[in-house]
């Protein structure tokens, strides 16, 4: 079986940095599922989808994609196989909306167009519906959920086969998020596509549109579970039970997510618990100015800071 994703002990070690951004990563995606990438700040998910994205290089593990390694670059044998990978994969994060390059005094309309709207013109006036997108907004004077629309449009337009988001409906109100999720589902569904995608916004996230539950903590996967081990019944708070879980009718996945982060504040220990650790990393700092971080017309750090006080 070919799968979308699979990883075999994945690991990434950031230059410079001690701990891992991700450890030990074994993973299995099918084709024509939609994954959902949970977990708390700093614990791996934008790490994951930038090495998927083939934005950050591996040197730890194996990775295949569609049945094939994305880093494997032997002009003779590889040169097709990467260009037909790069191809179908399209990976948005949250960067774009604040490029100045997006916030320049230009229509939307021209913007598309520019970037194959008159090639993809039925899932151009789609996208453009379902997030309700005016094509003759200037961008230099929308708000910044609207550009995110805009974003999506431009990076939805070509038929894509694996999608990768990194909290990319931050900006989005709920109305536009739940359009933007049955187009997602559709896609999956009719073209046996396949989308990731790590939020923190769980509205519209629920058992009729996520296949799988990916939760990473510190890096690692904590819990990988699919969604006929998730029953919604009504009862007062969340259950374990038998390897999966019983939660609230609400139908969101929001009582096991708020779960599986308590524990995971549990299981790092506080704030003081973690004094020690933090002060031995203060003892350590090298405090020698590198002034490769600076312009060279001002050295001084601190008149930054004073002239940026209002």
């Amino acid at each position: 079986m070919t799968f979308a994703i699979e990883t075999n002990h994945l690991s990434y070690k950031f230059p410079k940095a001690t701990s891992y951004g991700i450890e030990d990563v074994t993973l299995q995606i099918p084709w024509g599922t939609t994954n959902l990438v949970v977990g708390p700040n700093g614990a791996g998910k934008s790490t994951l989808l930038r090495i998927l994205a083939g934005k950050t290089l591996i040197k730890q593990g194996h990775l295949k994609l569609g049945g094939f390694d994305p880093f494997e670059f032997s002009i003779d044998r590889n040169a097709k196989r990467n260009s037909d990978i790069n191809s179908y994969i399209t990976y948005l994060g949250i960067e774009w909306a604040s490029n100045p390059v997006v916030k320049r005094e230009m229509p939307v309309n021209l913007l598309i167009s520019s970037i194959g709207g008159d090639t993809y013109t039925d899932r151009r006036d789609e996208l453009i519906r379902i997030l309700d997108i005016d094509p003759e907004w200037l961008m230099s004077n929308i708000s910044d959920g609207e550009r995110r629309r805009v974003q999506l449009v431009i990076g939805l337009l070509k038929p894509w086969k694996l999608l990768l988001l990194d909290e990319v409906t931050v900006d989005l109100d709920v109305i536009a998020r739940d359009n933007l999720l049955k187009f997602l589902k559709k896609e999956v569904s009719e073209r046996q596509a396949c989308v990731v995608y790590a939020t923190h916004i769980y509205d519209g996230l629920n058992q009729a549109w996520c296949d799988r539950l990916i939760h990473f903590n510190k890096g690692s996967v904590k819990d990988d579970i699919a969604m006929d081990k998730i029953q919604f019944e009504d009862v007062q708070k969340l259950r374990v039970l038998n390897g999966g879980y019983t939660v609230p009718i609400s139908r969101s996945f929001h009582p096991l997510v708020s779960h599986w982060l308590a524990e995971d504040l549990e299981s790092r220990g506080s704030r003081a618990e973690d004094r020690d650790q933090m002060a031995k990393r203060h003892n350590d700092w090298s405090n020698k100015r590198d002034g490769s971080y600076f312009d060279g017309k001002d050295n001084d750090i601190a008149s930054y800071f004073k002239s940026t006080r209002s």
